[in-house]
């Protein structure tokens, strides 16, 4: 089941990378660097938020102002940086779910990769709000929206007292200390558990690749100013809360969550976000991955010569002090909990050699379920079946595309788990003793290795450049890696490159702008204003308080004695809203607080034709059954667009009209 689901996305990756070769060569495929170009869009993101910020103004008047200031009056470098700042983190957002479905699709997130899985998904949950409380710093008609429907759906927690959503419906409510919070959590806040957060999502991976290829970098941070430049970034107009936005553009990348909260309820979408969640959590679990035997080491042929330990590519491997009393200084230890079973520390063992006759081929680590001894029977059998001139012993990893021999007769394949699996000298005793006339490895397709390294751990050691090296009596002609085929070659120009290149940071251009302010979103339909009913009011105690005579305050501990004993428990609030004698909202709010002591609150919004009606709210706060407490009705003209605001006056005891 779980294969078939990954099988299409699979494909579709893997036609993308062969595209995006014939542009970039196997070294600088995007598709390779998805989670280190997402940590490049970061550090774009947080150097343009630096220089925007010290032109920031954290005030209600100053906020839009200010952009406004460094988009147009300093349109040459501050348009372009926040135009940099917009572009590089939907950029990041677009990269990190392609990172994430690769890794799901390619079936990277099950046994031992589990924690890596896991710890990325809090990184989900720091970036959105991020990018969210960044438009809130504009104080324009979009972060008007989003920061009344960012409150609205942390009003649904059962964490706070009062509506949060009370803050944006009148310019008397909102503060400076808004924008000085904002600023806090956006450039210092957020930021800071960001990084403790790739930290942690990192940190049990040998030599991560946290930064992507220099001309990578180069070349989409040239997209980006150059998308800048040609699109800017614009802002939707000063926020006005006595106005409520018939449409919006929205950048779908951060918020397409909000329609959907439209569409259902804030409890509907936090339900979807919770279940979500929790299936990303449990999802290297769904089904478990049977994991294979874990490499061992036989201390009778391990020196200690650290080459398994430094080609591990999830530090798996340990050196300790030697433990049987030879005379070597250290030993090589496996960590049960962090080895995948890929096979790399095999290939890197020198003692991995099958000339070896006189004794057992028993390398100082090696897999129990595929081990050296196993793969040289396996070897040799297949070679005795290979007939013709142009003989191949062809190696393929289990992660790589099934092979299809050209000539099955003078063809054998071989599975290995990784490519880096097979020891160097292998390949010299293949071709040394005759038992094939060439030898190709195939590799994951791209070299995007199953495994992080092995397939430039392979390539290295056939070149010659890391240890263990192939032999220099093997001529490198007769070795044919898979992952540099002829895509990798042609064009050897760069003039004919170029072109497919310039296309594909095209493409990335577009895909990082795509959305970040269309398709529209309609708030409201056209010609409809919006009523807001809100407030907060405790309702009448369940009981009548009880006046001590001084008889019973004497007998009352001292700290205890005051004049009258109410009951803490209050009514709740019912309420009926009517618009044109049509009932538009009716609730019975509960009292806050533990001991169901505190006050009710009352929040809603919905849209009203324009023209004039006629408004009527009832309250009742004491239990009664008929009748209410306290009633308005009142009279008014609606224009479109216009945000009307309903309160009650604890005060006064009345309902007033704004």
């Amino acid at each position: 089941m779980l294969s078939a689901l990954q099988k299409p996305g699979r494909w579709l990756f893997e036609r993308a990378s062969t595209a995006l070769e014939w542009g970039f060569g196997s070294r600088l495929n995007p598709l390779h660097y998805l989670g280190a170009l997402t940590i490049f869009f970061f550090w774009i993101v947080l150097i343009s938020c630096i220089w925007l910020f010290i032109f920031f103004q954290t005030s209600v008047d100053g906020a839009y102002a200010s952009v406004e200031h460094i988009t147009h009056d300093q349109w040459y470098f501050g348009g372009v940086m926040r135009s940099l700042h917009r572009y590089a983190s939907d950029a990041a957002v677009v990269t990190l779910v392609l990172h994430l479905l690769k890794e799901w699709m390619f079936d990277r997130h099950r046994s031992k990769h589990w924690f890596s899985w896991v710890t990325g998904i809090p990184l989900v949950w720091i970036i959105f709000p991020l990018g969210i409380t960044g438009y809130w710093l504009v104080w324009d008609k979009l972060a008007q929206y989003v920061a009344l429907t960012s409150a609205e759906l942390l009003d649904r927690l059962p964490i706070f007292t009062d509506s949060m959503a009370r803050n944006f419906l009148s310019a008397t409510a909102l503060s400076d200390r808004f924008f000085t919070l904002m600023a806090f959590l956006h450039l210092i806040g957020l930021p800071l558990f960001l990084v403790f957060a790739i930290w942690l999502h990192v940190f049990r991976i040998s030599g991560p690749r946290i930064n992507p290829p220099r001309a990578l970098m180069i070349g989409t941070l040239l997209t980006l100013v150059l998308l800048s430049l040609l699109h800017p970034a614009l802002s939707q107009g000063v926020a006005d809360l006595a106005v409520a936005p018939q449409s919006v553009s929205l950048d779908w990348y951060y918020l397409l969550l909000y329609p959907v909260m439209k569409a259902w309820s804030p409890g509907g979408l936090w339900l979807l976000l919770t279940g979500f969640s929790a299936l990303l959590f449990l999802a290297p679990w769904l089904p478990p991955a049977k994991a294979p035997a874990i490499a061992v080491v036989n201390l009778d042929n391990c020196n200690g010569c650290e080459r398994c330990a430094n080609d591990c590519p999830f530090d798996a491997i340990n050196m300790q002090p030697r433990s049987d009393g030879k005379n070597y200084e250290q030993e090589a230890v496996v960590n049960p909990a962090l080895c995948v079973s890929c096979g790399i520390c095999v290939g890197a063992c020198p003692t991995a050699t099958p000339f070896r006759q006189a004794k057992a081929l028993v390398p100082g680590i090696d897999l129990p379920d595929l081990g050296m001894a196993m793969l040289r029977s396996e070897i040799e059998l297949a070679a005795a079946g290979l007939v013709g001139q142009n003989r191949v012993m062809a190696f393929a990893c289990a992660s790589s595309p099934a092979l299809r021999p050209v000539n099955a007769a003078a063809t054998a394949v071989i599975t290995l788990r990784c490519m880096a699996q097979l020891p160097p000298p292998f390949i010299d005793f293949i071709l040394s003793r005759g038992l094939a006339d060439r030898v190709s490895l195939a590799g994951c397709k791209g070299g995007d290795c199953h495994y992080r390294l092995g397939a430039e751990w392979t390539r290295l050691r056939i070149h010659r450049e890391r240890d263990p090296y192939l032999r220099n009596r093997i001529d490198l002609g007769r070795v044919a890696l898979g992952w540099e085929d002829e895509r990798n070659r042609w064009p050897k120009r760069m003039l004919l490159r170029m072109p497919l290149r310039a296309l594909s940071y095209g493409l990335f251009a577009l895909a990082a702008s795509a959305f970040s302010a269309w398709p529209v979103f309609e708030l409201i339909k056209p010609g409809e204003a919006v009523i807001s009913l809100t407030f907060s009011h405790a309702g009448q105690r369940l009981g009548e308080c009880h006046r001590f005579s001084q008889e019973e305050l004497n007998k009352l501990p001292p700290n205890m004695r005051k004049p009258t004993d109410c009951p803490r428990e209050r009514r709740p609030v019912d309420v009926v809203f009517r618009v044109d004698d049509a009932i538009v909202y009716q609730h019975t709010a509960l009292p806050s607080g533990i001991w169901s002591d505190g006050e009710s609150a009352i929040y809603a919004r919905f849209p009203v034709p324009q023209g004039e009606h006629v408004l009527r709210i009832g309250m009742t706060d004491s239990g009664r059954e008929e009748g209410f407490d306290y009633e308005l009705e009142g009279r008014v003209v609606l224009r479109p667009e216009q945000h009307v605001v309903v309160e009650f006056d604890g005060d006064r005891k009345v309902f007033v009209i704004r």
